[in-house]
């Protein structure tokens, strides 16, 4: 299994959502070691923002870029090229003001891409990222599972739509709360629900490919 590992907080030692995607790693890892992971630190590798330049290459034929236009378009290709590579993808995902942090949308600002994870076909779109499985660990500081809160939620709603345009249709969401506003025993057993989560989500997971390997 080739796993690209993306975290997107901010946050540091301090990230829960580093923590349990790191946590789901070393479940895959213990339920198959063969798996090859790469790692993808947002808050240390920044994407730059889109420029005016790269919007231009991005829509001009591989063949007519100047050479300006290729260099601008280099860290997309690889930030392409890696998500290509890998057929499970693991997000550790704060929620920062009811929607994906900042770091995150350059990332994704960077990866949709016309003829490299999405193309045209008539009057529709086809995305070319397909037979890829996402697992989405998103941390939450207050439980959003009520009718107070649920409505604020942009998140889930916005990556759901993102992942399907580029052809990333499967898609699950490991949704932990409350662990920011709350007490230190409901942030414990939000953590420890979360963990307890992955491990049924990765046994799962590992025993799909088994059975397929298998025939």
């Amino acid at each position: 299994m080739k796993v690209l590992h993306i975290d997107s907080s901010v946050r540091g030692d301090r990230s829960v959502s580093k923590e349990l995607s790191a946590h789901f790693i070393d479940e895959l890892k213990k339920a198959d070691a063969d798996t090859e992971v790469d790692y993808l630190d947002l808050a240390e590798n920044i994407p730059a923002h889109p420029t005016a330049l790269l919007i231009r290459a991005n829509y001009t034929p591989a063949a007519e870029r100047t050479l300006e236009m290729v260099a601008e378009l280099q860290e997309s290709e690889q930030l392409v090229d890696r998500m290509h590579a890998a057929d499970t993808i693991v997000i550790g995902m704060p929620m920062y003001n009811f929607s994906v942090p900042s770091i995150f949308k350059a990332f994704i600002d960077n990866i949709v891409r016309i003829d490299r994870t999405f193309k045209m076909v008539g009057h529709s779109i086809e995305g070319l990222l397909v037979d890829k499985k996402v697992f989405v660990i998103n941390t939450r500081g207050v439980d959003f599972n009520n009718d107070n809160m649920e409505h604020m939620d942009q998140l889930r709603p916005y990556l759901k739509a993102i992942f399907a345009f580029m052809g990333l249709t499967d898609v699950t969401f490991i949704n932990v709360s409350p662990v920011q506003f709350s007490d230190a025993e409901a942030r414990e057993n939000a953590i420890n629900k979360g963990k307890e989560e992955i491990v049924r989500t990765v046994n799962g997971l590992t025993s799909i490919a088994l059975y397929n390997d298998q025939g």
